[in-house]
């Protein structure tokens, strides 16, 4: 039997022993576990290269100069 078959053993003998008010208190503590954890995992990448590649977007530094100075002009007329 592997070290984790023995701690798994002893875990399942030990929650064979524990009074039913402990159940919730113990849940409380698995949660904070598995959240310590999974915390430690580095984040999924997701690639998103070629996500647009079959659609026309052809757009230039200047489409999106003249874009943000209408977005600019328009909430400055609201200030």
């Amino acid at each position: 039997m592997n070290a984790t078959q023995t701690v798994k053993k002893r875990v399942y003998q030990t929650l064979n022993e524990l009074p039913p008010e402990g159940f919730e208190e113990l849940m409380q503590f698995l949660d904070f576990l598995k959240f310590k954890y999974l915390a430690k995992q580095p984040p999924e990448v997701v690639t998103l290269g070629g996500l647009w590649e079959d659609l026309n977007f052809d757009v230039t530094d200047e489409d999106v100069r003249a874009l943000r100075q209408r977005v600019t002009a328009e909430l400055l007329k609201k200030v």
